[in-house]
């Protein structure tokens, strides 16, 4: 028994990723189209229907979901916050379930952790047949505690956003939306995914998944040298390290206790 996981797509213009057990399917999040998600759990060979968890409610991570719902029937676990919002978009109330600390789909149990962003956000830990796999998504910070809820992972996907510089010499961005990105509340920067890399390598992460790039202020390469820069100084140089694109899926890592 264990786990598998696959980002299905993860950036500003859609975000999915896959867990699984041997007899339960989730979702995290679900803005990609829902034809795209469809080929991929076929791909997969998804073992059951997929249940839905969410992380936050901004459109990159929900806006397929009234549409996967009405086609699949899917369950979808959510915050207050995120309830009001799909509510509102037409899920019916009937597939939405309200939760509050850790809650079971199918053998796998389920544990938010709040993360710091502009909107109520939450990232989740997940279990199954001994294994754990952490997803933390749209942050700004990596304090109060955070990668510790991560660090007895055996699988990691965290956010790598942007490069600082980038950012600030980005002539299509206000000044405004420049500082909501570099805040605490915003989205974490290669040098900070970077240093939380190395905390979770030394605590015994061997895989992490980069995800949620920016398309104006990162590429993979970029994404990719500054973290693995980070372990090699760190003597991490073992971890497995993979960028999660928009546009395609991830390789499918099985985790086996």
């Amino acid at each position: 028994m264990g786990l598998k996981v696959c980002c299905l797509g993860s950036g500003s213009s859609g975000n999915c990723i896959y867990v699984a057990s041997e007899s339960t399917v989730i979702l995290i999040d679900q803005g990609l189209p829902v034809k795209r998600v469809d080929g991929c759990l076929k791909a997969l060979a998804a073992p059951a229907a997929p249940s839905i968890i969410v992380t936050h409610s901004h459109a990159d991570h929900i806006c397929q979901i009234p549409a996967f719902v009405k086609k699949h029937g899917s369950a979808v676990y959510c915050t207050a916050d995120v309830y009001r919002a799909l509510n509102s978009r037409g899920v019916p109330e009937n597939r939405l379930i309200r939760t509050e600390g850790d809650f079971i789909i199918g053998d796998i149990t389920v544990s938010p952790f709040a993360v710091s962003h502009d909107v109520p956000c939450v990232g989740y830990a997940l279990y199954s047949g001994g294994c754990k796999v952490s997803v933390a998504t749209d942050l700004g910070k990596t304090g109060d505690g955070l990668l510790d809820e991560m660090s007895d992972s055996d699988l990691v996907v965290i956010e790598c956003n942007h490069d600082e510089d980038l950012v600030r010499s980005n002539p299509n961005y206000t000044e405004a939306l420049k500082r909501r990105i570099l805040s605490a509340r915003g989205h974490l920067s290669n040098a900070a995914c970077a240093r939380a890399a190395v905390y979770l390598a030394e605590r015994g992460v061997g895989q992490i998944i980069l995800a949620h790039l920016s398309k104006e202020n990162n590429y993979p390469e970029l994404a990719e040298s500054a973290v693995r820069a980070g372990l090699n100084a760190a003597g991490c140089d073992r971890v497995r390290l993979e960028v999660a694109p928009p546009d395609r899926m991830t390789g499918l890592y099985e985790i086996i206790s």
